[in-house]
C-alpha cells in the first residue's frame, strides 16, 4: 500500500496521458456534425493539439540538426582530404617549375656550343671530403673519358678523373690536387687557378709579374693548360694579397658554380 502511494503520481501522468490521447484520437476524426460535449472538449484540447503540434516541430527540426551535423562531419573531412592532396600537387608542380627553368638556362648556356653536352646526375659524394671529388651516373659506355670537362651554367665544376663504363669520378676545382690555366677577362693576363679544399674558395696565382687584376674581375678558363676551352666562367676575385711592392703574389676566387649543391652536370667532349 505505500508503495502505491509512493508511485501515485506516476500513476496519475500515466492515466491522463492515456486519457489526453483517446480524446485527441477520437475527436480528431473528421466528421460532418459533432455533439455538443465533444465540440467543448475538442476546444478544451486545442492547446494540447498547438504544444503536441510545436513539439512534434522542434523534435523534427532538431533531428533534421544532428543529421546535417553528419553530413557536414563527413563534407568537411572529404574536403581536408582533398585539400592535403592539392597541395602536395601544388608542390610539386612548383618543384617541375624550377627544374624546367633551371633546364632551361643550362640549355641556353649551351646552346651556342659546337660539342653538344652530356647531362648527368650526381649520384655520390663522399661526406669527408665533399669538396673534392663526386660521381656521376655517365661512363665510358656514354662516350665519357678521363680529362672531360665538367660544368654547370654557372660555371666550371670540375674534370673526369676515373671511369667505369657507367659512372664517373670528378675532380672538383675546389680539391687542392686542382690547378688549371684561366685568365682575367678585363685585362687578358694568364693566372693559374688552384683548388683551396674549401667550397667558396679558389687560390689565384698570377704568371706575369705585374699582372693587372682588381676585386670584382671575373675570371675565365684558358685552353693554353689544355685541360678546359678558354671562356669557360670559373668566377669573381674577392680578395687580393700584394706583396712588399705592390705586386698581386695571390688572389681569392669566389667560384661561379655552387659546389655545394651540386645536383645536376654537363660534360664536355
Amino acid at each position: 500500500m505505500r508503495g502505491i502511494m509512493a508511485r501515485w503520481p506516476l500513476l496519475v501522468t500515466l492515466v491522463v496521458a492515456f486519457v489526453v490521447i483517446g480524446l485527441i484520437y477520437i475527436t480528431a476524426d473528421g466528421r460532418p456534425e459533432i455533439p455538443p460535449f465533444e465540440g467543448k472538449v475538442r476546444d478544451g484540447l486545442a492547446p494540447l493539439y498547438g504544444a503536441f503540434s510545436s513539439l512534434t516541430g522542434f523534435a523534427n527540426h532538431w533531428v533534421g540538426v544532428i543529421r546535417n551535423y553528419s553530413r557536414l562531419e563527413r563534407e568537411n573531412s572529404e574536403l581536408r582530404q582533398e585539400i592535403e592532396w592539392m597541395k602536395r600537387r601544388l608542390a610539386l608542380v612548383e618543384q617541375l617549375e624550377q627544374e624546367n627553368t633551371s633546364l632551361r638556362e643550362e640549355l641556353g648556356f649551351f646552346h651556342s656550343s659546337n660539342q653538344p653536352p652530356i647531362g648527368a646526375e650526381v649520384i655520390a659524394r663522399s661526406p669527408s671530403n665533399w669538396f673534392d671529388k663526386m660521381v656521376i651516373d655517365r661512363g665510358e659506355g656514354d662516350g665519357v673519358r678521363p680529362g672531360d670537362p665538367v660544368l654547370t651554367s654557372g660555371g666550371v665544376v670540375g674534370r673526369v678523373y676515373v671511369t667505369t663504363e657507367h659512372t664517373a669520378e670528378v675532380m672538383l676545382i675546389t680539391d687542392d690536387r686542382s690547378a688549371f690555366g684561366a685568365t682575367v677577362l678585363r685585362s687578358g693576363d694568364p693566372v693559374v687557378v688552384e683548388g683551396s679544399g674549401q667550397w667558396n674558395h679558389l687560390r689565384l696565382k698570377p704568371l706575369v709579374k705585374e699582372v693587372d687584376i682588381q676585386i670584382g674581375d671575373q675570371i675565365v678558363t684558358s685552353s693554353m693548360s689544355g685541360i678546359y676551352p678558354s671562356g669557360l666562367p670559373v668566377g669573381t676575385v674577392v680578395q687580393m694579397d700584394s706583396g712588399e711592392y705592390g705586386l698581386v703574389l695571390t688572389a681569392v676566387i669566389q667560384p661561379h658554380a655552387d659546389l655545394a649543391r651540386l645536383r645536376r652536370v654537363f660534360v664536355l667532349k
